[in-house]
């Protein structure tokens, strides 16, 4: 169920619309810099005595009328320890995998280690292992379903100062108990950090249990039509994303455009009705799968059957639209069912209105080494599904057709 009030939240804008005509629509600011009245007004603003646009690469108002937007939207209906409402700051960056980027440097050093699962995002996983243990930042991959076993990992590697988790996960949908893995978290003074992507602010609000980030390719639902690359960044530590966050983003020149950051805010608009449509199909199509004489295994949290449906409606309120299946026959089977889709669409993205599926150990997971791919339950027979706006009807039947 879609919370009171997001709906509303999503569709209004507020952004400073200087001049003598109010647009309906904010304008795009495709500005690379912006203009002073004196230059004591520079120096005010150079000195950090006063606040200005200086530089899109710093930010720019279609940026951060978003990231303003997102930040409440995780925060909607949340309080903080004094009993007032929530409050969150948020950056916008130029792909989910920026916004990845800045949270490991802003909050890591060389000789720091990450405890995250064996089945995140596969250019995670690359992001990890090619990038961050270059840079003296290492990497314990474990089981994150028992939380005895992930509070072994951190007992053995002292260095652990981050927990890294994606839930519901790319591409299993496996969830982890939010709430318990917070608790185990602060118990050893680790920061926590939420993958929020496949849930949307709409299923599930990590804040809720206290989770101190969150990031979201905001390419995928947050746009919700495949337009424009994204990623944004969220924390309650205000000051921490004003001034080390922030810093990150702007020296490594990570910031998100004003195009995509516009069409990002049309896409928003949206939102909560698209979820709901993409919860519901996904359901159908669920259900339709594991009744199906040629599919193995569903992986959706929405059923009863999937091993983690109580932690799921503990802590979401929808399942969304992503499901995951393995068919009789493995790798084979699956290219085969791949090269029969005529009405779904073959690609490695997710989150946009029509239905899209694809092979995750050939594609997004395509860089992960097969023993961890194996581990964290990515068989080769594995197929991932964005199940669209489109008639359930018509997904299924062109599933049906594909199968035979």
């Amino acid at each position: 169920m879609i919370q009171k009030g997001m709906a509303s939240l999503c569709a209004k804008d507020s952004i400073d619309r200087s001049g003598k005509v109010l647009s309906h629509t904010p304008p795009i600011y495709a500005s690379s810099t912006f203009v002073y009245e004196s230059p004591e007004k520079i120096i005010k603003v150079f000195e950090g005595k006063e606040e200005a646009y200086v530089y899109s690469r710093w930010s720019n108002p279609n940026i951060e009328l978003v990231e303003e937007k997102i930040a409440t939207l995780e925060c909607l209906g949340l309080k903080d320890t004094n009993g007032n409402t929530l409050k969150a700051k948020s950056l916008l960056f130029a792909s989910g995998m920026g916004a990845i980027s800045a949270l490991f440097l802003a909050n890591l050093k060389q000789g720091d280690t990450i405890i995250t699962h064996n089945n995140i995002y596969g250019t995670s996983t690359e992001l990890l292992k090619d990038v961050c243990d270059g840079l003296g930042i290492k990497t314990v991959f474990t089981d994150f379903s028992k939380i005895e076993n992930i509070e072994k990992q951190i007992k053995e590697h002292p260095s652990i100062r981050m927990m890294y988790i994606e839930t519901p996960n790319n591409p299993t949908l496996s969830c982890y108990d939010l709430e318990a893995l917070s608790d185990l978290a602060k118990k050893y003074g680790l920061v926590t950090a939420v993958d929020n992507t496949f849930a949307s602010p709409c299923f599930q609000q990590p804040f809720a249990f206290d989770i101190d980030f969150i990031v979201h390719s905001t390419t995928k639902y947050l746009n919700g039509h495949g337009t424009a690359l994204g990623g944004i960044l969220i924390s309650k530590d205000i000051e921490f994303m004003k001034k080390k966050a922030w810093k990150v983003r702007k020296t490594i020149g990570a910031c998100c455009s004003p195009f995509d950051a516009w069409l990002l805010n049309n896409g928003i608009k949206t939102l909560p009705l698209r979820m709901e449509k993409h919860a519901a199909n996904a359901l159908q199509i669920a259900e339709f799968l594991e009744n199906h004489p040629a599919v193995t295994k569903v992986n959706y949290p929405g059923l009863p059957s999937h091993p983690n449906y109580r932690i799921a409606t503990k802590q979401m309120s929808g399942f969304s639209g992503m499901l995951s299946f393995e068919l009789q026959g493995g790798l084979k089977i699956g290219i085969r069912m791949m090269n029969k889709i005529k009405f779904c669409t073959l690609t490695a993205t997710l989150g946009t209105a029509d239905t899209l599926i694809q092979h995750p150990a050939s594609m997004t997971h395509a860089t992960v080494p097969q023993q961890q791919r194996l581990a964290g339950g990515i068989s080769n027979g594995l197929i991932r599904m964005s199940v669209g706006l489109e008639d359930a009807e018509d997904i299924m039947e062109d599933l049906k057709q594909a199968m035979l």
